[in-house]
């Protein structure tokens, strides 16, 4: 615990994992948390969160603006805002105006989240700014399909231009679409283009996924860096193009130092991180995506040493926190489900035994979702049992699948 005031409450957007580690990083130090989802999601089972249900950030934005000032003009100090989803991010984003008025606050610049969340504006940014990246395409009618064809390697992935409208259009958990050659390219483009779904196509960076890398950090307001955190990921879900099911803390100078020069460059201010996959052709460190919010193992910094979301409330706040260098090495954060689910995956593909799954997430870790002081989110995710009695049958059906 620290020393601090802590009497303005925290607002959490988005109760998922992430919202999870945010609340009980603050709670832990007695900071009062308030939690808000569309949905009744994990957060709303933790000791650290009084959550509640509010209107949907983009369809019922009005709304869920309203709803927040409202709350707002109850509370005697400015509440804190963490944001956690990209909705919910693109929504405060655009009303900020109105919304600095009520609460506290520090993310990126109105413009700045607007260009990283459009994936191609944000590969033009990194671009300026001689940061390596793969080769990328953007397409806005058929006619281009050809030239990119002509300059491409295949395979190629397609992916989201503008990820709110992908998810709505294509899907929420499909981050990307791998084509072969350029009739498939011609084929899946032209139903994007009908769909009017604004996508990109880029090559695929060779190396598994434990080339993927991450850099997380903190800058105040004017544009002091006060944390540096660097984690690998060692398997995804789904493989190749997924979220981090098992990541570790790890010590990568080189990375650290690329993602102070991105930021540094981008003139930027509150939470962000960066994903790198490691070239095996050039052995460089090439940009995947930019996140201005917090990733979903932040709970991962917090057990190394780095409590993100405190420093950020800190900041806001007028405490003038101090920057911390260090952090541990070698801690693993695992969401255990998502995990089992992706060896069995790299088991079709021959790349992992069951035997070796069960060593490589041994060691000191923490869990997505069990804590020994909040005990209930962890119940949650086994469904209060119903998960657990449908084990067998479940392990049985995938093992089966995955031969």
């Amino acid at each position: 615990m620290q020393n601090n005031n802590n009497d303005n409450p925290a607002f959490i957007l988005g109760m998922f994992e992430t919202g999870l580690a945010v609340g009980r990083s603050l709670g832990r130090n007695n900071i009062k948390v308030y939690g808000f989802d569309y949905k009744k999601d994990i957060g709303f089972y933790s000791r650290y969160i009084k959550a509640s249900i509010c209107p949907h950030p983009i369809s019922r934005e009005k709304e869920f603006i309203n709803g927040l000032v409202e709350l707002a003009k109850r509370s005697a100090v400015k509440p804190v805002v963490f944001i956690t989803t990209d909705d919910f991010m693109e929504s405060f984003s655009r009303n900020r105006d109105v919304l600095k008025e009520y609460f506290q606050f520090n993310i990126p610049s109105y413009q700045l989240i607007e260009n990283i969340r459009n994936k191609y504006s944000q590969y033009q940014l990194a671009e300026a700014k001689v940061i390596p990246q793969p080769k990328t395409f953007e397409v806005n009618d058929e006619s281009e399909l050809n030239k990119i064809a002509a300059e491409s390697e295949f395979p190629v992935i397609i992916k989201a231009k503008d990820v709110t409208i992908w998810r709505k259009r294509i899907s929420g958990s499909v981050k990307v679409f791998i084509v072969k050659n350029g009739n498939d390219l011609k084929k899946r483009a032209e139903l994007l283009l009908t769909s009017e779904v604004p996508f990109i196509v880029q090559e695929i960076i060779p190396g598994p996924d434990t080339n993927h890398f991450k850099v997380c950090v903190y800058y105040t307001k004017d544009g002091k860096q006060l944390l540096n955190f660097t984690l690998m990921k060692l398997r995804q879900n789904p493989l190749r193009f997924g979220v981090g099911s098992l990541v570790k803390s790890i010590d990568y100078p080189e990375l650290a130092n690329l993602g102070t020069k991105l930021f540094d460059s981008l003139n930027y201010t509150g939470v962000g991180s960066a994903e790198f996959k490691l070239d095996e052709r050039d052995g460089k460190l090439k940009l995947i995506e930019i996140n201005p919010r917090y990733w979903q193992q932040n709970s991962l910094s917090e057990k190394c040493g780095m409590n993100f979301s405190l420093i950020n409330y800190l900041d806001v706040t007028g405490q003038n926190p101090v920057p911390i260098k260090e952090f541990t090495k070698g801690i693993k954060w695992l969401n255990i489900y998502m995990d089992f689910a992706s060896f069995l995956d790299y088991r079709r593909n021959h790349e992992l035994s069951f035997r070796n799954w069960l060593k490589t997430i041994k060691g000191k870790k923490i869990f997505s979702d069990y804590a020994k002081d909040d005990i209930l989110p962890g119940l949650y995710e086994i469904k209060f049992g119903l998960k657990l009695f449908n084990l067998p049958k479940y392990l049985y059906k995938r093992l089966k699948n995955s031969k």
